[in-house]
């Protein structure tokens, strides 16, 4: 008895130690530029539908949203765009994944989305590239960017620090800018 007191007591210590690592963990903030640049597609549209699969191993669980394309702003891409975030449900299984950005059926959002190894695309930064738009066409988020820091180590001038109030057209332009000087792939 002792002996499964002091694994039950070893397991206890052990997942605290992960939990408080966990919480005292925090995702690196992206710049304008490195959220644009390491973005395959930035597009805005509406959500239209979602649905939770197994991945092509059927070892995790995605939850997959339909986001019907009103414009592209980077890349190249189709009418509709599956969007693809880690966990969900299926068939009483479930499987939540510290991260994942949410989207709701007839959202309408600007969104950069980065490709995954197993193909999908996914919301780039861990959510910091969702951006809901409103009946105005403006762009709100709830993460401000990371500024850019030259080589001198002062702010770059130029650097973009919201996108948040911003139209979706404003957003294109700044995309655009910055795909065409450093070819959207600059780190």
């Amino acid at each position: 008895m002792f002996s499964c007191l002091r694994r039950f007591s070893i397991a206890s210590v052990s997942a605290l130690i992960l939990l408080r690592m966990a919480a005292a963990s925090t995702l690196p903030e992206l710049s304008f530029n490195e959220m644009t640049d390491s973005s395959e597609i930035v597009v805005s549209g509406h959500v239209t539908r979602t649905w939770t699969d197994w991945d092509a191993e059927h070892k995790y669980l995605w939850t997959h949203y339909e986001l019907a394309v009103s414009a592209a702003h980077k890349g190249a891409a189709a009418r509709i765009v599956d969007i693809a975030e880690p966990g969900g449900e299926k068939d009483g299984i479930g499987m939540a994944i510290s991260g994942a950005t949410p989207y709701h059926v007839g959202e309408s959002v600007l969104v950069f989305l980065s490709r995954m190894p197993n193909g999908y695309l996914r919301t780039t930064g861990f959510g910091q590239g969702k951006y809901l738009v409103d009946a105005a066409g403006h762009v709100h988020g709830a993460t401000a960017l990371k500024t850019s820091v030259t080589r001198g180590g002062s702010p770059a001038v130029s650097e973009i620090r919201s996108l948040d109030g911003l139209s979706a057209s404003q957003v294109s332009q700044l995309v655009g800018a910055r795909v065409r000087v450093h070819g959207g792939n600059a780190q």
